[in-house]
């Protein structure tokens, strides 16, 4: 009975999130005169000049993992050779072979050339723009049938690498504005572009120094997600929900038409969560929040992001053009690039958003990285082709920071551990395949600096139990109860017990039954 009960539901997600026809469309929610920045006002501030690449490293895996490719702007490589290095010594861990070029100057269509000859010659499944390389343009005539000529920065034209991009509309003109052939996207892209938010080399520094810490698990959030949604969209938010709770099954869910507001996003924004998926018209430079019936309406500006600092490591924004990486301070980009979180956010650079978002989740939910689960989600976009709805939804969406992210965690920190031989080592357990508790007992030397902290199976911190300096010289214990930081009862399985001891790191493993 219970089977089918979920089959049905899982046929009735499909077509509900299928039919496009009732969801609202978004909205331009700036103020009043403001538009996005055109292709034309782009090329003048950033005219193409001649392509120049120079490979700066290859650095194996084990092939386990495949092939990547790292693409910088040459002009600011040098200033990120620590942060990029590092970025490659952890997908090297992580069993990826690295190809790492610098880049100057191009057309979209040179760029995309390269990437051809790297998926054709070295079968490379993603990629990483890094700094200000070239921008790809897509022209719609009326969009929506209803909102007027449009025009907007299109990444999907470097990840489907044998389709027909085509040119009719306005020839020549530098935007593309069909698309034929095997459209499926081979490849995923992710960017990152600091456009006007500040300093790039400062910036994308740090953001390299939080990627780091995210990979070995010390900028880790609680595995929640923040899902609010404002008025237009309640009718489908308990669905967008349910998608949402595929990867994170803690969700914290608003929706109301009165209380959907800035001031309460704000608010929720200061709760620690892996994930914020928001659902507002929006513009670049903020979310608009309506209430009152919807004739009154306050806005969460974009540098907020920056300002705030939340607490927050993943986004999707359902957001008009908040990806619209080509004006000056867009939000999602403000919200990876903050000082002290922020690592990855899926948005569109035109009015249009993700749908159909359980073939996103889902892949992320079965431990597959950014890229690879925005690509799974383009795929089942376009493997029947496209209607002209869905180019209009879709064709901005855009993947904002490192592709190679996992929100699931990567358990980089579990590497480091040595494994020790029982006689040798100092971590004894006793009541191992224990049901309730575990004694964890530690030979220390006099004023010994202790961390032992438990890991599960998938590599991900899950309990702290010391970290503090022992000054007398003896066999610490502490009992554990199988429990989380948060105090929840953690399911039966493989846990490591990982331990730094004056410096020294070794781990055990322990068993725990049900």
């Amino acid at each position: 009975m219970s089977k089918t009960i979920i089959i049905i539901i899982f046929i009735f997600s499909t077509l509900f999130s299928a039919d496009y026809s009732n969801i609202p469309l978004l909205k331009w929610a700036g103020p009043e005169g403001t538009r996005p920045k055109t292709y034309e006002e782009w090329i003048e501030q950033n005219p193409y000049t001649e392509f120049q690449c120079i490979l700066d490293k290859i650095v194996y895996g084990n092939g386990r993992a495949g092939n990547v490719a790292i693409l910088t702007e040459q002009s600011i490589a040098g200033a990120l050779t620590n942060g990029i290095n590092q970025l490659i010594s952890n997908l090297q861990l992580e069993n990826y072979t690295v190809l790492s070029y610098q880049i100057s100057g191009g057309t979209p269509e040179t760029l995309r050339t390269f990437l051809q000859n790297l998926y054709n010659n070295n079968n490379i499944e993603g990629a990483l723009f890094i700094g200000n390389l070239p921008v790809a343009w897509f022209e719609i005539a009326n969009d929506y049938n209803q909102y007027g000529y449009a025009q907007f920065p299109i990444d999907l034209f470097y990840m489907d690498l044998n389709g027909t991009w085509l040119d009719t509309m306005n020839t020549g003109n530098g935007k593309y504005d069909g698309h034929t052939g095997n459209i499926n996207p081979e490849i995923y892209v992710g960017r990152l572009m600091t456009t006007g938010i500040g300093t790039d080399t400062v910036l994308l520094k740090n953001y390299f120094r939080k990627n780091n810490a995210y990979r070995y698990d010390t900028l880790s959030l609680q595995h929640r997600a923040l899902v609010f949604c404002d008025d237009d969209w309640i009718p489908w938010a308990p669905q967008w929900a349910n998608d949402v709770s595929v990867l994170y099954p803690d969700t914290m869910n608003y929706w109301h038409a009165e209380t959907t507001r800035a001031s309460i996003y704000r608010t929720k924004l200061n709760t620690p969560e892996a994930w914020v998926a928001l659902f507002a018209h929006s513009w670049p430079g903020g979310h608009q929040f309506r209430y009152n019936n919807g004739n009154s309406w306050d806005t969460y500006y974009s540098y907020e992001y920056t300002n705030q600092d939340p607490p927050a490591n993943f986004y999707n924004h359902f957001a008009c053009s908040f990806a619209r990486y080509t004006d000056n301070g867009y939000g999602g980009g403000r919200a990876i690039f903050n000082q002290s979180y922020g690592l990855g956010a899926v948005g569109s650079t035109k009015t249009g958003s993700m749908l159909e978002f359980y073939y996103f989740y889902y892949p992320l939910s079965q431990h597959k990285t950014l890229g690879q689960a925005f690509k799974d989600w383009f795929t089942h976009i376009t493997s029947d082709g496209v209607t002209f709805d869905e180019l209009c939804w879709h064709y901005g969406m855009t993947l904002l920071g490192d592709p190679w992210l996992k929100p699931t965690g990567h358990g980089l920190a579990v590497a480091e551990y040595k494994k020790t031989i029982a006689g040798n080592s100092p971590i004894k357990i006793i009541g191992n395949l224990s049901r309730a508790q575990v004694i964890i007992k530690l030979k220390i030397e006099p004023s010994s600096s202790i961390r032992l902290d438990i890991y599960d199976c998938l590599g991900k911190k899950v309990k702290k139990l010391i970290d503090k300096t022992i000054l007398s010289q003896n066999d610490y214990e502490i009992i554990w109860h199988f429990d989380d930081d948060a105090g929840r009862q953690l399911p039966a399985g493989v846990y490591n017990v990982c331990a730094e001891i004056a410096g020294r790191k070794f781990m055990a493993k322990l068993v725990h039954l049900k």
